[in-house]
């Protein structure tokens, strides 16, 4: 079913001179915006409600954050009851998914460890991916029935939404640019909680600069180029943190304490390589005072897991 169209448009198009029909247009490029993140997660919930594996799963939870970034930028002009409730729904579709999504990734990342394995390591791993083969299968007809749509609340919140106007980039990410840089000083330690609120911060940022692009706004090209590269780094931790996190009620396995320390020292890695690109990261409209001076000494990722390794 099409949410969204022109006919929908002439339906709502008021009457009247040339400012009005230009507040329209604009109007009609918010909500066609919306629509298209609505969209793109009924898409991918389907392909999850099918039983599409893990991929599927990424692509519903990102479709949720891009829709959400849509409804935060444009929160000024649109009913707030309507768009909240989206906000809810989403949010609750990404959540119900998280424990799947980081079977999936972890499976992913067990590949990448195999080589160099010890023997006892090697059968470590092989127990740990059957435990996540068993999490990150697909969604049993009776879970499907408990992952929630967004048809309805997003056909209401596009039939309110007439008062809508594209509005200038600085505004609206102001709220976004602070959080990034407060999570930023709060992560130069490499900390790993630290780490993933920065990382969340850094999402809704580019997400947000992602929709600005949809209404034409220029100069953030770039701008999102640096996010996403930030934000791919900041990923590859936090699938380490991930991991380190599954290992360690493990730690009774034969194995798990040796393959404990070979993620811990690949951690310490990929945590320097993200601080570096962090060191050079400065959020659009940030001060070039801003921009970190360099990390903090960072601990060893056993020191921030103390206690974890025999």
């Amino acid at each position: 079913m099409i949410l969204y169209d022109a006919r929908m448009r002439r339906v709502m198009r008021p009457a009247g001179n040339g400012s009005a029909r230009d507040a329209t247009t604009e109007a009609d490029r918010v909500r066609d915006i919306i629509a298209s993140s609505g969209r793109k997660v009924m898409k991918a919930r389907r392909r999850v409600l099918s039983g599409e594996d893990g991929e599927a799963i990424h692509d519903v939870r990102v479709a949720t954050r891009r829709l959400q970034a849509a409804l935060e930028v444009f929160a000024s002009c649109l009913p707030e009851r309507r768009r909240r409730r989206l906000e809810k729904r989403a949010r609750k579709i990404r959540r119900g998914l998280g424990a799947r999504r980081n079977a999936w990734v972890l499976l992913r990342l067990l590949v990448r460890f195999r080589a160099g394995l010890g023997p006892d390591e090697r059968k470590f791993v092989d127990a740990l991916a059957r435990s996540l083969k068993q999490a990150a299968r697909p969604l049993e007809p009776t879970v499907r029935k408990g992952l929630p749509g967004i048809r309805g609340r997003l056909r209401k919140l596009l039939r309110d939404a007439t008062g809508c106007a594209v509005l200038p980039p600085g505004p609206v990410l102001r709220a976004q640019v602070d959080a990034v840089l407060t999570a930023r000083g709060a992560a130069r330690g490499g900390e790993p909680e630290a780490m993933h609120r920065l990382r969340i911060a850094i999402k809704r940022y580019r997400y947000s600069l992602e929709v600005l692009a949809e209404t034409g706004a220029p100069g953030l090209v770039a701008a999102i180029r640096e996010a996403r590269a930030l934000q791919r780094e900041l990923g590859r931790l936090h699938d380490l943190d991930v991991l380190i996190g599954v290992v360690r009620p493990r730690m009774h396995a034969r194995g798990a304490a040796t393959f404990l320390r070979r993620a811990l020292q690949r951690r310490s890695r990929q945590a320097e390589r993200t601080l570096r690109r962090l060191a050079d990261f400065r959020p659009l409209g940030a001060a070039p005072s801003a921009r970190v001076r360099g990390p903090r000494r960072v601990a060893s990722s056993a020191a921030l897991f103390a206690g974890t390794v025999a």
